[in-house]
């Protein structure tokens, strides 16, 4: 969890309990963290494309709203009082649909707070597991938030931030074979082919269980999502994936093999494809369907679906 100044507190006063050379103290800064790792760059961006639709419609509700008005307004005086009350009627009708698509989105609790909170909280999570693996690998027994806690005097070497932002930003550094030795695999976005599925990030779910199942196997490095979703966005690329976009794509991240496909949803029922390709000869492995009646048992369609995906890599 993030450290604050009660932290500082309880901190300090072990330090009656230890020695100098047994207790040490570092800070990182969150925020210039948040501002230099990857994927907070990433997730601002998608946050800014997210606000920008929902600005867009509610201006487009708004225009409507006063378009309607200023028509009342000008036509009042040759409305008989039933086109009078009918007018009205229809501007009263566009201005609660305006106030209510704002308070549903801008409103607390709203889509812009619900997107925000999908975004931000894995990258929070992210950066505090960096935090306390430093803590546990360097033996800090204290490390503090220095954007929220003022640190006004450190000796050299107490600043960490630098060193989570390395670990952080492994995941984005260029991973190639000849460097490790090992198969390389980049996996496309999952395409929601209908609206339940986007609604409930369904293809990003399949795409995280899946890169975790693949990372997990011996011998085996993943092109982080980020570089791959940015590569994709370098060739204007924002729909489906297919497979001539997923070997161009792959190519360029050098990696081994790729992975790519769609999901869609009706009611509970999550159905899915994903399939296989061989980015350096350029050749389809194989195509794999997935069908889970419940999304609870979606994680294990997904293990399924993966291993007969990565036997087809082992086919000689």
């Amino acid at each position: 969890m993030r450290i604050f100044r009660l932290a500082i507190v309880v901190g300090l006063a072990a330090v009656g309990t230890l020695t100098a050379k047994e207790f040490r103290v570092g800070f990182v800064d969150y925020d210039q963290v948040i501002a230099k790792y990857e994927a907070a760059i990433e997730a601002k961006k998608e946050m800014d494309t997210v606000r920008t639709g929902f600005e867009a419609k509610a201006e487009s509700l708004k225009i409507d709203y006063e378009q309607a008005k200023d028509e009342y307004e000008s036509q009042q005086l040759t409305l008989s009082e039933e086109g009078k009350r009918a007018k009205n009627a229809e501007v009263d009708q566009r201005k609660r649909r305006y106030d209510s698509y704002v308070a549903e989105v801008y409103g607390t609790g709203g889509k812009i707070d619900q997107r925000y909170k999908e975004l931000i909280a894995p990258i929070v999570t992210k950066i505090d597991s960096a935090v306390a693996k430093l803590s546990a690998d360097e033996g800090f027994a204290l490390i503090l938030d220095a954007s929220r806690s003022g640190v006004v005097y450190a000796q050299s070497g107490l600043d960490l931030t630098e060193l989570v932002l390395e670990d952080l930003n492994r995941e984005f550094a260029p991973v190639g074979p000849a460097a490790t030795g090992k198969k390389v695999y980049a996996l496309m976005p999952v395409f929601n082919t209908n609206n339940l599925a986007q609604q409930d990030h369904v293809g990003a779910d399949i795409r995280e269980m899946a890169y975790k199942i693949i990372g997990d196997q011996p011998k085996v490095d993943m092109v982080a999502n980020g570089k791959v979703d940015q590569q994709l966005l370098s060739y204007g690329q924002t729909g489906e994936v297919k497979l001539d976009n997923a070997l161009t794509a792959g190519r360029a991240l050098d990696a081994d093999y790729v992975l790519f496909g769609n999901a869609s949803k009706q009611d509970r029922r999550i159905q899915f494809e994903l399939s296989i390709a061989d980015a350096r000869l350029g050749t389809l492995l194989k195509s794999e369907k997935g069908d889970a009646a419940r999304p609870e048992d979606l994680q294990g369609q997904v293990g399924t679906v993966i291993r007969v995906l990565l036997a087809a890599v082992e086919k000689p």
